[in-house]
Order: structure tokens, then C-alpha cells, then sequence
């Protein structure tokens, strides 16, 4: 057999997984547990790294998942007093908004 055909079982599953609509990766699901324990909170990447003991290229690469999923959305920017660089806002979806209009 081809080593290019070959594949893990877990690769295999985690392949299958991605199509899942709403399928959250268990560190989506850490992240997304720190605005569920607050709701309304808004935090950075770099706030979210320090919540959860990730590392910050970690957080950077679930936030954007999670973005495109439509779980978290960005709401607004800070400026991050060491750098002096805009850092986006994240929070939770706002629900209900677009029936307003």
C-alpha cells in the first residue's frame, strides 16, 4: 500500500468532523467557554491567551475559526497600552439585531 493513501484513523475522523455544522474543536469549545462564564464581556487575543494559558499563535487560529463559524464576532478595537497597536474586541453574536430592520 501507498504511504500516500495511508491514514490515522483519528485524521480520518477529524476530516469527517469538519463538515458538521455547529461541530466546535475542544479548543474552540475552551475558548468559547470563556464568554459563555461572562456574557456581554469583550476580550483580545491577547486576554483570551492569558484566560486560558494557550499560546497566543493557538488563540489566534481558533478566534479565526470561530469567527468564520459565526461563534464570536468583533466588536470594535482597543489599543493595547505596550505596543500602541488597535487590537480587535471579540465577544459573543449579538442575536436579533437584523430584525430591527
Amino acid at each position: 500500500m501507498n504511504m500516500r493513501t495511508q491514514m490515522a484513523g483519528t485524521s480520518l475522523a477529524t476530516y469527517h468532523s469538519l463538515g458538521v455544522r455547529d461541530y466546535l474543536q475542544p479548543k474552540e469549545r475552551e475558548l468559547m467557554a470563556v464568554f459563555d462564564a461572562a456574557p456581554g464581556a469583550r476580550y483580545t487575543r491577547q486576554a483570551l491567551a492569558q484566560r486560558t494559558g494557550m499560546a497566543i499563535n493557538a488563540v489566534c487560529g481558533r478566534v479565526r475559526s470561530l469567527l468564520d463559524k459565526h461563534a464570536l464576532e468583533v466588536h470594535g478595537e482597543t489599543v493595547c497600552p505596550v505596543t500602541r497597536k488597535p487590537q480587535e474586541l471579540l465577544g459573543l453574536p449579538v442575536v436579533g439585531q437584523w430584525s430591527l430592520f
